[in-house]
C-alpha cells in the first residue's frame, strides 16, 4: 500500500472535482447519480471556490493533476475560467468528459487555456451497445469524434473504458478502437458499485482476475498506445506474478500500486465536500468552510487511511505492501474501510512480504543545468521522481549533466521504443503558476 511515515503529510498526485451533477446522459453505472438537467443546483461550485483551493496545491504541491469533471463538466457555465485558474496555478488540469459536447472550437479555446488533457468516455466498441448503456442515440459517435478531434489538435486524449459484465470480452478491441482514434492511452476502470453502479454489473472475483491478466498481456503487446488500469489495486499483484521486474511492476507514484484514497488522492465534490474518493462517501469537510490543505494535512479520516493496518485478507496477504486491496469495496460490502477487497480471489500463501525493491541512484553525482532542473519541475508529482532517476543514470553512465537536450533525446527515444507518444508535461507555451 502507499503507507505514509507518522508525521509525514503526503503529496495528492490526483485531486478530482465533481463540478456539476448535471449531465447530458443517463449512465447505467454513474457513481455520483447524475442526472439530467440543464439547470444547476444552487449550492453548485464555481470558480471563486476553486481558486483557493488550486492556489493551495500550487503553493504545497505544484504539478499536481486537478481533473474537472461531473456529471458532465461541459455543462457548468464557468469550467473555462476553472481551467485558467487551475492552469495559473502551476497544475495539470485535465477535463473527464463523455465528449458528447466537445467541439474542435471549444478543444482549440481549452488547448489556448493550457489544458493538459481530456479523459472521454467510452463502454463498448459496439455504437448500439454505448448508446444503450449511456441512455442516448448518436453518443457513440460523438464521442468518438471528440477523441479525433482532440488527437487532430494536438491535445493529449485518452479513453475510460469501464469494465462491466456487459463489455469485458471487449478488451483487445477496445485498445484497437482508442489506437485508431489517435488516444494515446486507454484507462479501464473498475465498478464500486454506488450510485447506479448496480451490482449487477459488477464482475465475479474470477472474472476479475482473468480481466486483469488479459489486461497485463496486452500491455506487454500492444504497441502505438498506452494500456492502464483503474480502480484495481491488485492488478499490481497480477504484474509481480507475471514479471517482477517488468517496467509495469516496478512503475512508482500513480501507478505505483495500492489503494489511493486519502493518501495521493482525494475528491471534491458538487457543493464542496472533500471526501478520499468518489466511492468513499465519507466526507471530511467543506472547501467552502475549511482550507483544503487543513483537511488534507489533519483530516482524521485521512489520517486514518494513511496509517491504519487492514484486516482480513488483506491483512494477512505477502502482496499487501504492492495491493493492499480498495478500500471503497471493502466499505461497500463490509461496512468498514479496513476489510478485505472482495474483488480479488487470491488466496494469500503464509509467504513473506513482498515489495518491488527501490531502484539504486547511480553512484556518480550528476548535475542539472538550470534550464533542465526547471523542465523536470513542470513533470507532475507522481511522475517527477522517476523521471529523475531514469536521466540521472543515462547522465552518470554517459558522463554529461543533464540538459535540456538531454531530456528531449531520452524522451524521444523512449517513444520510439515503446511506439507511443507521451504527453508533453513540460511545453514551454504552457501558462506559468502565478507568483
Amino acid at each position: 500500500m502507499n503507507a505514509v511515515l507518522p508525521n509525514e503529510t503526503p503529496l495528492p498526485y490526483l485531486v478530482a472535482i465533481n463540478v456539476t451533477r448535471r449531465c447530458n446522459l443517463s449512465c447505467a453505472h454513474c457513481y455520483l447519480d447524475a442526472t439530467q438537467r440543464w439547470k444547476a443546483q444552487s449550492d453548485e461550485l464555481g470558480q471563486r471556490d476553486l481558486a483557493p483551493v488550486f492556489a493551495e496545491l500550487g503553493l504545497h504541491a505544484p504539478g499536481t493533476i486537478v481533473v474537472l469533471t461531473g456529471g458532465e463538466p461541459l455543462l457548468h457555465g464557468e469550467i473555462e475560467p476553472m481551467v485558467e485558474a487551475g492552469v495559473e496555478a502551476g497544475l495539470r488540469v485535465v477535463l473527464g468528459t463523455n465528449g458528447v459536447l466537445l467541439s474542435e472550437a471549444r478543444i482549440k479555446r481549452f488547448k489556448a487555456l493550457g489544458l493538459a488533457g481530456v479523459g472521454i468516455s467510452l463502454d463498448s466498441v459496439c455504437a448500439d451497445e454505448h448508446d444503450g448503456f449511456r441512455g442516448v442515440p448518436g453518443a457513440f459517435e460523438k464521442s468518438c469524434q471528440a477523441i479525433r478531434l482532440c488527437a487532430a489538435q494536438q491535445l493529449h486524449v485518452q479513453v475510460h473504458f469501464t469494465v462491466t459484465s456487459r463489455n469485458y470480452r471487449q478488451l483487445e478491441p477496445a485498445v484497437s478502437l482508442s489506437k485508431n482514434l489517435g488516444a494515446a492511452l486507454i484507462n479501464f476502470f473498475f465498478l464500486v458499485c454506488i450510485g447506479r453502479g448496480r451490482p449487477v454489473l459488477d464482475l465475479p472475483a474470477a472474472i476479475y482476475e482473468q480481466v486483469l491478466r488479459e489486461i497485463a498481456d496486452l500491455q506487454t503487446r500492444c504497441n502505438g498506445i498506452m494500456i492502464q488500469c483503474r480502480c484495481a489495486p491488485h492488478f499490481k499483484r497480477v504484474l509481480y506474478q507475471q514479471n517482477p521486474q517488468s517496467p509495469y511492476t516496478r512503475a512508482t507514484g500513480y501507478d505505483g500500486g495500492g489503494c489511493l484514497a486519502g493518501t495521493h488522492y482525494c475528491r471534491i465534490d458538487p457543493t464542496g465536500e472533500l471526501t478520499p474518493c468518489p466511492y468513499i462517501e465519507l466526507s471530511v469537510g467543506n472547501i467552502r468552510r475549511r482550507s483544503f490543505w487543513e483537511l488534507w494535512q489533519a483530516a482524521p479520516l485521512f489520517q486514518s487511511l494513511r496509517q491504519s493496518a487492514v484486516g482480513g485478507r488483506c491483512g494477512g496477504c505477502e502482496y499487501r505492501l504492492l495491493c493492499g486491496g480498495c478500500r471503497a469495496r471493502s466499505l461497500v460490502e463490509h461496512g468498514t474501510l479496513f476489510g478485505d477487497d472482495p474483488s480479488c480471489c487470491y488466496t494469500p500463501q503464509g509467504n513473506n512480504l513482498i515489495a518491488v525493491q527501490p531502484q539504486v541512484a547511480p553512484a556518480a553525482p550528476v548535475t542539472w543545468t538550470p534550464e533542465a532542473l526547471a523542465r523536470l519541475n513542470r513533470v507532475p508529482i507522481f511522475l517527477r521522481k522517476m523521471v529523475q532517476r531514469k536521466l540521472e543514470e543515462r547522465a552518470a553512465a554517459e558522463g554529461t549533466p543533464i540538459t535540456v537536450e538531454l531530456m528531449q533525446r531520452h524522451r524521444q527515444e523512449r517513444e520510439k521504443e515503446l511506439g507511443i507518444k507521451f504527453a508533453d508535461f513540460t511545453d514551454k507555451t504552457r501558462k506559468e503558476p502565478t507568483p
